[in-house]
């Protein structure tokens, strides 16, 4: 609570002696405090109506109870005359005061009221009052009227004139100095509390939003993991009958449902991506790198369509050094984003996948990524808004080839994750070239060609080294369960299915399994908790994650409950069986 400044505290020196005079001055001294208190802690000022009004009440009741007293003794003498004309001189300024309230600021109109009082206060209350006193209260001891005005004068001159001068000069330059410094310690008080509030507020903020950035993760790993799973089982029943003997339609209806699925679950990547991306949580990884097979790849996985338009695919890279360390499948999906898009806007002529090393320290390369096509070409106004969320060139170019306007931005974010930066060139109607590129540190071992597994051969079928080996699907969705169970079985693995976690522990308990494949969302026990409780009764089984939840600290989670790896749904066979293989070769080198 803001205390109250008494820049003026009554003291009995201000006694004129006669009660109801100051009765009344003390009113008048409250009004003072009080309007001083206001402009030092800065507090609601009072109605200036009000205030006039009790100064209006200050000069009607006392000036008239003055004057009765002054007349009563004074009869006619000049004094009271001077006396009477003070009065007038103060409401001649109240007047004037008051006519300020539409020329002046609020709180000026207050001070210059402070400062009128300070001085009514000091040479009218304090000596014209205490001079008349006197004389009133020496009458009724027998002197004269003359000789009790001598008497007041020579009491009120002199050193005691001096010294209600200079106390009266103290007080105002007290009363000034009071108000200005009070008012600045008010206002710091004020600011302290105001920002103090402020980071209150800001800290309630930055929960709610961690709240919401919480809810919003939760919520896209939940609708990650619906939308991929039957995803999952359209994948992998593709997968399947293409293996059996179709004719040519049968061949092209499954080739289209392939597209389609591969296509939704681009489109499902590409919202998780920028989610992450916008709320920070996109966190590249580093592992071993050689450019040259990277974009040598990436022409293996674009042949197809390559083939279907006719074009012609070249690859030139240049020279870069294979100990490198960065985000492959960062780059390898960003690479993606540019050769798909080059592929949909070409309908004749050439794409050339190329690789370019622009400057090297003793601990890092800065690489340049191209893709440049004979395309369609982007205006040239066009291009700068290419890399926002959700453009394209023009509308007719979503309503002919499709997409979202996703892919470009998603680039963008995940090269200025890795360092880089992108950027592209075109000529309407003849091609453009998109670029990015991306700082990669020095310091990988080479990789031994021999060592990998190429793709296509880790099915071959698995079969001749782990025929009849046993597996344990775990897995509550019951097309899902089978889908699964059909791609273990179609390399000549031995499979048994359990439709949740607790049956997954009685079946691990009373067989010997030589790996598990645990789905996450379970109802009841989860694939965490189950891989827990797995944990205590098999410590070296691999247990491998089937989920469609794909963020980072998810995955962590998987590895954290004690498995050992994660296959994200939709699940495609070429990556099942890689996995398949490598756990099951630890598994037997483990039992060896």
């Amino acid at each position: 609570m803001d205390r109250e400044i008494e820049i003026f505290p009554w003291n009995p020196n201000f006694d004129t002696g006669i009660p109801i005079v100051d009765e009344q001055h003390r009113g008048l001294i409250r009004l003072l405090n009080l309007l001083v208190s206001h402009l030092a802690n800065q507090t609601s000022a009072p109605a200036l109506e009000a205030v006039f009004s009790q100064l209006k009440e200050y000069t009607i009741i006392h000036f008239h109870t003055e004057e009765q007293i002054w007349k009563k003794y004074f009869c006619g003498d000049n004094w009271e005359e001077w006396h009477k004309n003070s009065h007038g001189d103060f409401i001649a300024e109240i007047i004037k005061l008051k006519q300020e309230e539409n020329i002046k600021p609020l709180e000026e109109v207050i001070e210059d009221i402070v400062r009128f009082l300070t001085h009514w206060l000091a040479f009218h209350i304090l000596e014209g009052d205490k001079r008349m006193a006197k004389v009133v209260l020496a009458l009724p001891t027998g002197v004269s009227l003359a000789q009790a005005k001598e008497r007041a004068d020579q009491e009120m001159l002199g050193a005691t004139r001096v010294l209600i001068d200079t106390i009266m000069s103290m007080y105002d330059t007290l009363a000034s100095q009071t108000v200005r410094l009070t008012r600045e310690i008010n206002k710091r008080q004020k600011a302290e509390a105001e920002l103090l509030i402020a980071k209150e507020q800001a800290l309630i903020d930055k929960e709610r939003a961690d709240a919401a950035n919480r809810s919003k993760s939760a919520f896209l790993a939940y609708m990650s993991h619906e939308i991929r799973t039957p995803l999952n089982a359209i994948i992998g029943l593709v997968y399947l009958m293409k293996r059996e003997g179709l004719i040519p339609d049968q061949k092209k209806c499954l080739a289209k449902i392939s597209y389609a699925s591969k296509h939704l679950l681009s489109l499902i990547n590409d919202i998780l991506d920028l989610s992450r991306i916008e709320s920070g949580k996109f966190q590249t990884e580093e592992s071993e790198i050689v450019v040259e097979t990277l974009v040598n790849n990436i022409a293996s996985i674009l042949m197809d369509r390559i083939n279907e338009k006719n074009l012609v695919l070249v690859v030139d890279n240049d020279i870069i050094p294979g100990n490198l360390l960065g985000d492959s499948t960062r780059i390898q999906q960003a690479l993606l984003n540019y050769a798909n898009n080059a592929i949909k806007f070409t309908e004749k002529g050439s794409i050339i996948l190329r690789t370019r090393k622009l400057a090297e320290t003793d601990d890092s390369i800065l690489v340049r990524f191209e893709v440049q096509d004979t395309g369609i070409g982007v205006e040239k106004n066009a291009i700068n808004r290419l890399f926002n969320y959700f453009e394209q060139a023009d509308y007719s170019t979503t309503r002919l080839y499709g997409g979202t306007g996703l892919g470009l931005a998603i680039t963008k974010g995940l090269a200025e994750l890795m360092g880089g930066t992108v950027g592209a060139e075109s000529v309407f109607g003849l091609g453009s070239t998109f670029w990015f590129t991306v700082m990669l540190k020095k310091g990988g071992h080479s990789i031994i060609a021999n060592d990998q597994i190429q793709e296509g051969m880790a099915d071959k079928i698995l079969g001749r080294e782990f025929s009849g080996s046993k597996v344990l699907v775990v897995e509550d969705e019951p097309i899902n369960m089978e889908v699964s169970m059909m791609l273990v079985e179609s390399v000549g693995l031995s499979v048994e299915g359990a439709e949740n976690g607790l049956k997954a522990l009685e079946m691990v308990v009373n067989n010997d399994y030589a790996l598990v494949l645990m789905d996450m969302m379970m109802p009841g026990m989860d694939g965490l908790e189950t891989s827990r409780q797995i944990r205590k009764q098999a410590k070296n089984m691999p247990i491998i994650a089937l989920t469609g939840n794909v963020f980072k600290e998810e995955i962590q989670r998987c590895l954290d409950a004690g498995m050992n790896d994660f296959i994200t749904k939709p699940v495609y066979p070429e990556q099942l069986y890689l996995t398949l293989l490598k756990w099951l070769r630890f598994s037997k080198s483990k039992l060896n």
